[in-house]
């Protein structure tokens, strides 16, 4: 079943949308399913991480800065969007 809602974006945004031939509806679907999917993801890393933690104790000073050095390197100096524990 499928229901109707509303989406807000911006005239011009929608404007470039339709000039390209998109289709808004396809496109908010798969945007719903990839960000559900993201968070389902995160959420059996944060269990898991926390069941190793249970497990093993916390992480030393030294191995989280070992970790974010190595996070810095491989995907570029944290922005705020990593999380940090």
């Amino acid at each position: 079943m499928m229901v109707r809602v509303n989406v807000s974006i911006p005239n011009e945004l929608l404007r470039q949308a339709k000039e390209a031939g998109l289709n808004i509806s396809r496109l908010t679907r798969h945007a719903i399913v990839e960000e559900l999917d993201r968070r389902a993801k995160i959420a059996a890393l944060d269990n898991y991480l926390s069941e190793l933690e249970e497990e093993l104790g916390p992480v030393s000073a030294e191995d989280r800065a070992a970790a974010e050095a190595w996070a810095d390197e491989i995907f570029g100096p944290a922005d705020g969007s990593r999380r940090s524990a």
